[in-house]
C-alpha cells in the first residue's frame, strides 16, 4: 500500500479536483487508491467488486470535491467514510446481507466540541489505536464495534451471529463507544 500521504496533503488535492485539476486527480488518485482498496475489500470481500466500489468512490470524489470542509473536518476521514459508505452500499444493493430490521449500525453521537468520532475512527492508524482502547476495556464491546464498523453488520446481524439478544449487542457497542469516546477526547 505504501505510505499514507498526509491529511493537509490530501485537502490540497480535494481543492484543486473542486476546481478541475485532472493532474491533481491523477496524483489523488495514485496516492490514495491503495489504502482505498484495502478498506473497501475488507467490507465486499471481493477483489473485483472492491475495484468497481472504488472507481464509483473516486466519480463521487469528482462530484463532491467542493463539498469538502477542512474547517469541519479532517479529509482522509472524510474520503474514508466515501468508500466505507459506499462499499456497504454495494454489498447491500447485491443482498449479500440479510438486514433482519432495516438497522445498518452508524456510529452516531450527540454532536460534541471536540472531533467527531467517525473522523477519529476512519483512519487506520487512529482505528487500530481505538480498537486497542476498548479492547483494554472490554472485548465482548470490541467484538461488538469491530463487527458493526469494519464489517458493515447491523445490530440484528451481530446478535444472530454472536447468539445475543440484540438488547445486548446495542448496549456493548454504546458502552464501548462512550469509553472510547472519553479516550479519544483526552
Amino acid at each position: 500500500m505504501g505510505e499514507r500521504i498526509p491529511d493537509s496533503q490530501v485537502a490540497e488535492h480535494l481543492e484543486r479536483i473542486s476546481r478541475r485539476d485532472m493532474t491533481a486527480f491523477r496524483d489523488f488518485f495514485e496516492a490514495t487508491s491503495g489504502q482505498l482498496t484495502a478498506h473497501i475489500f475488507g467490507i465486499v470481500k471481493n477483489r473485483p467488486a472492491a475495484e468497481d466500489v472504488l472507481q464509483e468512490v473516486y466519480i463521487k470524489v469528482l462530484n463532491r470535491a467542493k463539498a469538502f470542509d477542512p474547517d469541519r473536518g479532517k479529509a482522509w476521514p472524510w474520503l474514508i467514510m466515501m468508500a466505507r459508505h459506499t462499499a456497504i452500499d454495494w454489498v447491500r444493493a447485491r443482498g449479500r446481507r440479510n438486514n433482519l430490521d432495516g438497522e445498518k449500525f452508524l456510529i452516531a453521537m450527540e454532536e460534541t466540541e471536540g472531533e467527531p468520532l467517525d473522523d477519529a475512527l476512519a483512519t487506520q492508524v487512529e482505528g487500530n489505536r481505538a480498537m486497542e482502547q476498548v479492547s483494554d476495556y472490554d472485548i465482548a464491546c470490541t467484538n461488538c464495534i469491530h463487527a458493526a464498523f469494519y464489517e458493515g453488520l447491523t445490530y440484528s446481524e451481530i446478535a444472530e451471529r454472536e447468539g445475543l439478544p440484540l438488547g445486548t449487542v446495542k448496549s456493548r457497542i454504546r458502552r464501548g463507544i462512550r469509553h472510547l469516546k472519553s479516550k479519544m477526547q483526552s
